[in-house]
This record gives structure tokens, C-alpha cells and sequence, in this order.
């Protein structure tokens, strides 16, 4: 071969080997295109073209089984979400944007959209909190910043509550109170103590103090914490203020604890006030009637809870059995505040032994809910037996005027009840 002919082949070759060298650093060098406005643009409803699921830049172990889901394969919601606290930002902002493209018929999209903006809080708070604001549905959209303030208040309190008193000035009271609650749920998670004394400092609002500090006396029982969360209240110097929050200790008490939760209210002697033995019962008689009635019963005649709490001892114990609830109430001394109580046993009676039910609403001391309770009665019995309940018009006492509202009553129809007991 010619020595110029060598020469021109040996440039042919450095010439194409530097071209394809620029043009591999071209490529390389060239930036991912950002999936942020594509996200806004969801967001706001903005028509975009179609992207892939999930940018395989972008696309992990974790993102696995959600990107399976939004694609549409065959997985159930649990195992989707399973691993979205591993998510990173980006990669959450990525799916966010899948999430807000599924259908609103989509049964699963407002809490796959809230529980992926409740991950982006964990690094973006306000991030989530402005894409949450976009959620047409006015119900999602608050769901999804009450998750992302609680969040928010579990990782930064000082910075969310900061927040939340400037951007929250404006709003009604009970979305401003549902997001500062959010906020100190958030917070009293980790730090009960301080969640509590920062609530406790609230003095224009006492409503709003009041239902903060319940949230994290809430909080803080559900964590294990009821001895300092009991503690707390105790300490308390104004009367109103304690027996609202003893009351809210009470009841998250009894739900898993009623016995000792009545050791603590019968501890505090005379301090202990009558609407904090009524929420203990109420609260007691849904696990346990028998035992409730049997604590009811062991307090003074005179003393006004029982009157009180009788009839959330009997709402719930004839569920179960009407004889020992009868039993139980035919034991307590007769007075017009156990009318309520009364009500509420023949209301369940009258569907199994209207007979009976008629006795008993014929006890009712109250003239307006003896005749509503039994008009009641009389329906019922009309269409379950109306021979029987003949025989009982012709053997009663009743007046004229009285049988004939009897004969005329109307069924009962939903909420004539509650009304017939006020």
C-alpha cells in the first residue's frame, strides 16, 4: 500500500472517531426532562400528551408494585401502597402525577392521591400542601391537607403551627379547627408533653384550646401514654378546662379500660361531676352493659347520673337481652329523669312484646312522652297483632279521646323517635 494512501485512511479513521466521541457526550450530557410541570399541569386539570407510567429513570424496587397498579395490571390497593414511606420525592411527585390522571370514578384515587401526598409531606410540606389545595373535590382536597399537616406536625411542629397561624386567619372556624388538629396530632406523636402546654397556651379561643388538647390527650392514650396524659389533666388549675379534658380521659379510657378508668373517677370523690359518670357509662355500656348498670347502681340514690346514664346502659344492653335490662331498670327508683331511660326500653321492646312495651310506656311519668311513646307502641302492635292489641283497648282504662289517638296512630317513622324523648 502507497505511504499517501495510508495516510488518508488513518484520518478517515480519527476523523470518524472523533465524531462519534462528540456525539456520545452530546447525548449523555443532555438533561432528563423534568416531570414537575407535568405534574402541575395534572394538577390543575391542564390537557398534557400522553407520558409513560413512570420514567425509567426514575422507576425503583419500590415504585414496583404501585406502577403495576396504575398501569392497570392486576394487584389490590395494600400491596400497591405497602411501600410508598420508601419512596424518594421525585419519584413520589412521579407517581402523583399517575394518580391524579386515574378516573374520579376510581374508588381508590382520593386516598392513593392522599396517601402519596402525605409521603411528598415527609420532604415537601408546603409542596403537598399546595397540589392537596388543587383537588377539585372540596371533601378529598381536605382530607389530603389534613393528612399532610399531620405529617407536617409530627416532623416540624414548630414550623407547621407557624404556618397554620397565617394561612389559616381567614378560615372558617371548623376547616382552620380540623387543620390545627391535624397539625397537633402530628405533634403530639412524638412530643406529647410539649404538644400539650403549646395548645394549653391558646387564650383567644378556649373551644379551639379545648378540642387541641383533646386531640393530644387522644393521641397520646393511643400511644400508650394514659398515666401522663392523666397526669397532665390533673395538673390543671382551671376548673372548666379540666373537667372537658377529664372527660375526653375518660372516655378514651373506658374504651379499653373501663375499670380503671371508674377507680379514677370514683377516686376523684366529690370532684368528680356528673357528666363525667355519664360519659364513663356511655362509653362502658358498649363493651359491657351489665357491668356499667352494676357500677351505676352502686352510687347514691340520689345522685343525678343515674337518671342520666340509664339510658345509654338500656340503648345498648336490650340489644342483647331485654329481660335482664327490664330486670335491672324495674330496680331503679322511679323519677322523671329515668323517662329517657324508659323510652328507650320500650322502643326496643315494643318490636318483640308489644304488650309489655305498652305497660311500660304507660310508667312514663313525662304526659307528652308517655302519649307519643305509647302511640308508638300501638302501631307496632296494630300490624303485628291486631287482635291482641284489641283485646288490650277493650280491658284498658283509657279514655275515649285516648283510645281513639291509639287507634289512629301512624307507624313509626325514623327520626319521630328522638324527637318524641326531648
Amino acid at each position: 500500500m502507497k505511504r499517501s494512501t495510508l495516510i488518508l485512511c488513518f484520518a478517515v479513521w480519527f476523523i470518524s472517531l472523533s465524531a462519534a466521541y462528540y456525539i456520545g457526550s452530546r447525548t449523555q450530557n443532555t438533561p432528563v426532562e423534568s416531570s414537575r410541570p407535568a405534574l402541575e399541569q395534572a394538577v390543575a386539570g391542564e390537557p398534557k400528551a400522553a407520558t409513560p407510567l413512570v420514567d425509567e429513570a426514575f422507576t425503583t424496587e419500590e415504585e414496583t408494585a404501585l406502577a403495576a397498579y396504575l398501569n392497570g395490571e392486576e394487584i389490590t390497593l395494600e400491596e400497591a401502597m405497602r411501600d410508598i414511606s420508601t419512596l424518594s420525592g421525585e419519584a413520589t411527585r412521579e407517581l402523583l402525577v399517575q394518580a391524579f390522571e386515574l378516573p374520579n370514578s376510581n374508588p381508590s384515587r382520593s386516598r392513593l392521591i392522599r396517601e402519596l401526598l402525605g409521603q411528598l409531606a415527609e420532604t415537601e410540606p408546603m409542596a403537598a400542601l399546595k397540589i392537596a389545595s388543587q383537588i377539585e373535590s372540596l371533601r378529598d382536597s381536605e382530607r389530603a391537607r389534613v393528612s399532610v399537616l399531620e405529617v407536617w406536625g409530627r416532623n416540624d411542629p414548630a414550623a407547621a403551627i407557624t404556618w397554620a397561624n397565617n394561612a389559616l386567619e381567614g378560615e372558617p372556624a371548623r376547616a382552620r379547627s380540623s387543620q390545627l388538629s391535624a397539625i397537633y396530632r402530628g405533634y403530639a406523636a412524638n412530643n406529647p408533653q410539649a404538644a400539650f402546654q403549646q395548645a394549653l397556651a391558646i387564650n383567644d379561643d378556649n373551644r379551639l384550646r379545648n378540642r387541641l388538647l383533646g386531640e393530644v390527650i387522644e393521641t397520646q392514650i393511643e400511644s400508650g401514654g394514659i398515666q401522663a396524659a392523666k397526669l397532665a389533666v390533673d395538673r390543671l388549675t382551671d376548673p372548666d378546662t379540666q373537667n372537658t379534658l377529664r372527660r375526653e380521659l375518660v372516655d378514651e379510657w373506658a374504651e379499653f379500660d373501663p375499670t380503671a378508668a371508674a377507680l379514677y373517677v370514683v377516686s376523684l370523690g366529690e370532684d368528680a361531676p356528673s357528666n363525667l359518670k355519664t360519659t364513663l357509662v356511655s362509653e362502658w355500656a358498649e363493651s359491657d352493659p351489665a357491668a356499667a348498670a352494676a357500677w351505676l347502681s352502686s352510687l347514691s340514690e340520689d345522685d343525678p347520673a343515674i337518671g342520666r346514664a340509664s339510658a345509654s346502659i338500656i340503648k345498648e344492653w336490650t340489644r342483647y337481652d331485654l329481660a335482664a335490662s327490664a330486670e335491672w331498670l324495674n330496680s331503679l327508683p322511679a323519677s322523671p329523669e329515668l323517662d329517657r331511660a324508659v323510652i328507650s326500653y320500650t322502643f326496643r321492646a315494643a318490636e318483640e312484646d308489644p304488650g309489655t312495651a305498652m305497660t311500660w310506656a304507660e310508667s312514663i311519668e313525662d304526659d307528652r312522652r308517655r302519649t307519643w311513646m305509647m302511640g308508638r307502641v300501638a302501631s307496632t302492635w296494630k300490624e303485628q297483632d291486631a287482635e291482641s292489641f284489641k283485646t288490650y283497648l277493650d280491658s284498658s282504662e283509657l279514655t275515649k279521646e285516648q283510645r281513639e289517638k291509639l287507634e289512629s296512630a301512624k307507624p313509626y317513622r325514623g327520626g319521630d323517635w328522638s324527637r318524641g324523648r326531648d
